[in-house]
């Protein structure tokens, strides 16, 4: 995993918890300094003995979200054994799980892709999100991988092309579960993944219960 998770001291952790929150509900353009301090019970100054500006405070944010989501899935899949399929399984299922835990906060994805193609700050956005994106088609690509080596999955499988289209797929699935909170999430990945999986298995895979 390319991404490495950052030790905060509790301050720290008060004060994105409470700046995921506002910027959440006001957006990065609505956000004030003094309201973030405010609600994580801190004076404004301490906020910048920390980030010297908002950017680096939603940067901050976004990094701590991005932390969270990842190293919960990872621990989910190290917890377990199991063959390919079940693994994939566990790790989709920890992603989904986490990201509707904090659906009112997947708005801020919208304004980090925004910031991703802002050219004041292009190059530091759209590097953290290729991190996040690059270590999930890694992890996948790896039990994929796995998976074709122990005959589960067809042989001419390509582990890359499969771990790019599942992280499509999850990114998809989670902005229609933000934009709609009717639409099942879960039930709709889960009977995805069942036809995707179905798609890779060899002969002797499909003889596995």
């Amino acid at each position: 995993m390319k991404k490495r998770m950052k030790k905060r001291t509790g301050k720290q952790r008060a004060i994105l918890e409470a700046a995921l929150q506002v910027f959440a509900e006001k957006g990065v353009a609505g956000t004030k300094i003094a309201e973030v301090a405010q609600r994580a019970g801190v004076g404004k100054g301490t906020i910048y003995e920390y980030y010297r500006s908002k950017e680096d405070l939603f940067f901050a944010v976004f990094e701590k979200y991005v932390d969270d989501l990842v190293s919960g899935s990872m621990v989910e899949i190290s917890r377990i054994g199991g063959n390919a399929i079940q693994r994939l399984h566990v790790l989709l299922d920890a992603v989904f799980r986490s990201t509707l835990e904090h659906i009112d906060y997947f708005s801020i994805f919208f304004d980090f892709w925004s910031a991703a193609g802002n050219p004041s700050t292009r190059d530091r956005f759209r590097t953290a999100l290729l991190s996040m994106y690059d270590t999930f088609r890694e992890v996948i690509a790896a039990i994929v991988d796995e998976g074709k080596q122990s005959g589960l999955f067809r042989a001419g499988t390509n582990e890359y092309s499969v771990a790019a289209g599942l992280v499509g797929a999850m990114d998809g699935l989670m902005l229609q579960g933000w934009m709609d909170r009717s639409f099942d999430v879960q039930t709709a990945a889960s009977a995805f993944f069942d036809i995707f999986i179905a798609g890779m298995l060899s002969p002797e895979g499909k003889a596995v219960p």
